[in-house]
């Protein structure tokens, strides 16, 4: 059973090269002897929804900071989702990176979830473990391949899901998204452990068998059969999914 604790956060801006900033929230502290895991949201999404925030208490609990990212945010100095790509995110990612081994951290890992789950594997920084929920693959995106539950509709250069909640996104992330192809081998030479999660009620299974079957050892890939994409089915596949991350984290953070 999870239980969480309290314990104050700190946000955390940091400058990146193009003249934005990024923003994070920090649960725990930056030492050189406190593991850090970055925790990554997907597209469209925010360091503050509810799985983010409660794998951060989870990890604090035991042991782990968390550093919560929001890839965009409100407020000038901070990105507009319309405005990035996902080389936008991996080069924030590793201005993130680079702050934390800078103030001494000695064991950084993260997890990201569908698209930031991507977002790692396209990260060229070095951790010390990954977790992906989920992650989108490149082949999700091509025209062969058709979601009936996310039926893509155009106005000029906006690109809208008009179901559930509905989300949008720009020409140029569509036309970004729709050239990456197979992207199996991002998983492979990445230089350290990655476990993959997948939701058996989503579509993503087999694409993330396929990064599965590239990556080096030391991997492992878990399927969640309960699970839809967001992984918020019930307190069990939460408890699972919580689980598994931290069983992992907790193997390398020695």
């Amino acid at each position: 059973m999870i239980s969480y604790a309290n314990a104050p956060e700190q946000d955390i801006v940091l400058d990146l090269p193009d003249g934005k900033k990024i923003h994070g929230l920090l649960r725990g502290s930056i030492t050189d002897t406190s593991p850090v895991v970055i925790i990554i949201h997907g597209r469209p999404g925010t360091g503050n929804e509810l799985l983010q925030f409660l794998v951060a208490r989870h990890l604090y609990e035991n042991g782990f900071s968390s550093l919560r990212l929001f890839l965009y945010d409100f407020g000038p100095e901070y990105r507009d989702m319309i405005d990035t790509t996902l080389d936008t995110h991996a080069e924030d990612l590793d201005v993130v990176v680079d702050y934390l081994r800078s103030h001494g951290v000695q064991k950084i890992f993260a997890t990201g979830h569908s698209y930031g789950g991507l977002t790692i594997l396209r990260s060229k920084s070095h951790l010390d473990g990954a977790v992906l929920w989920d992650p989108t693959h490149g082949l999700v995106f091509t025209d062969e391949f058709d979601d009936p539950n996310f039926p893509e509709k155009r106005v000029n250069d906006i690109v809208y899901v008009p179901t559930g909640c509905g989300f949008f996104y720009s020409q140029t992330q569509d036309d970004y998204d729709h050239s990456l192809g197979d992207n199996s081998n991002w998983a492979a030479n990445k230089g350290y452990p990655i476990k993959f999660i997948t939701a058996g009620k989503g579509i993503l299974a087999p694409f993330v068998q396929s990064y599965y079957k590239h990556a080096d050892e030391p991997k492992e890939i878990v399927d969640i059969p309960e699970a839809h994409h967001q992984f918020d089915d019930s307190d069990e596949v939460i408890e699972r999914l919580f689980g598994e991350t931290l069983e992992w984290f907790e193997q390398y953070k020695s």
